[in-house]
C-alpha cells in the first residue's frame, strides 16, 4: 500500500475494536500517532517515484458511534531531487464484528512540484477508498480506491484500484531475552484499472510486494524498526498518456528492492 497511509487506516481500523466508548465526550479520548521513516526509495504501487527520502506522517483518531473517526497527514521529502508530496486524509471506521471492520475515506494527493516529479502537469487529485480488514490470522484486508476525474483536458485521468494485503508478527522476545522484539512481515498485491473513457488508451497493471521489519518497542508508546521491502510492477502495454499516473503510462514493468527504517509513537 502507498506510503503507508493505507496501512495507517487498517492499523486505526483494527484498533478501533477495543474501544468501549461509544463517541468521546472531551480531548482525553483524542488519540494521535505518527512515524517518521526513512526509505532509500520511495515506491508506489510498483513504481519508483523518487530515490532516499523522508517521510513523517502524523494521525488523529476520535472515537464516534462506536467507531473511529480519523484524519492524517503524510508526507514525501525527497534528500535529492524534487518529488516532494503532501497527501491528507480522512475517514471512518466501524468494527461491524468482533472480527470485521469497515473503513471509508479519501486521500488528497498534493505533487508540489509535479512537472518535475512525476513527468505530468497535474498538481492534486483526490482518491475516495472503502475496504474492510479482519481480526484473523494474517491480519487480511482488501481495499478499493478510485481516483476522481477531476482536472479536465488533456489531463483528466480516472482510475480504480484494487488492493488486497496480509501481514504477521512474530515476537522473538522469548528467544531473545528481551521484551518488545518482533519481526514483522506483509505482503500486498493489487490491480489498476484505467477508465479509458477518460484515459485514452491507458493501460492496466498489476503490482505487489513484500515487507519484512524487524521492530523494537521502547514502551507501550514508541517503537522503532528496520527492514527491508520488495515492489514489482507489470503493465500490459507503454504508452504517453498524461496526468497524475503517467508514471504508470510509461512503464511497461519495473523491479524494486530497498531499505527503510522508522521511529513511531502512539498516544
Amino acid at each position: 500500500m502507498k506510503k503507508l497511509i493505507a496501512t495507517l487506516a487498517i492499523a486505526g481500523a483494527m484498533g478501533v475494536s477495543s474501544l468501549s466508548a461509544q463517541t468521546g465526550d472531551s480531548l482525553s479520548d483524542l488519540s494521535i500517532s505518527g512515524t517518521f521513516d526513512f526509505e532509500t526509495e520511495y515506491v508506489f504501487r510498483g513504481i519508483q517515484f523518487s530515490q532516499t527520502s523522508f517521510q513523517p506522517s502524523v494521525e488523529f483518531g476520535f472515537p464516534v458511534l462506536g467507531g473511529d473517526l480519523y484524519t492524517g497527514v503524510w508526507t514525501n521529502l525527497p534528500a535529492t531531487g524534487t518529488a516532494n508530496e503532501v497527501d491528507l486524509y480522512a475517514g471512518y471506521a466501524y468494527p461491524v464484528t468482533d472480527i470485521v471492520t469497515v473503513d471509508a475515506g479519501f486521500i488528497y494527493y498534493w505533487y508540489m512540484n509535479s512537472q518535475a516529479a512525476t513527468g505530468n502537469t497535474v498538481p492534486a487529485y483526490i482518491e475516495p477508498y472503502v475496504g474492510a480488514s479482519f481480526d484473523v490470522l494474517l491480519s487480511p484486508a482488501l481495499y478499493l480506491y478510485y481516483a476522481v476525474d477531476q482536472n479536465g483536458g488533456t489531463n483528466s485521468f480516472s482510475a480504480l484500484t484494487i488492493e488486497a494485503s496480509i501481514g504477521y508478527s512474530f515476537d522473538l522476545s522469548e528467544y531473545v531475552g528481551a521484551e518488545g522484539i518482533s519481526f514483522d512481515v506483509g505482503a500486498y498485491v493489487g490491480y489498476v484499472i484505467p477508465d479509458n473513457s477518460v484515459n485514452a488508451g491507458m493501460q492496466s497493471g498489476f503490482y505487489g510486494g513484500a515487507t519484512a521489519d524487524l521492530v523494537y518497542a521502547f514502551s507501550e508508546n514508541v517503537s522503532s524498526s528496520v527492514g527491508v521491502r520488495y515492489s514489482n510492477y507489470s503493465a500490459s502495454g507503454v504508452n504517453n498518456t498524461a496526468g497524475p499516473t503517467a508514471s504508470y503510462s510509461r512503464i511497461n514493468s519495473q523491479n524494486n528492492v530497498w531499505f527503510g527504517a522508522t521511529v513511531g509513537f502512539t498516544y
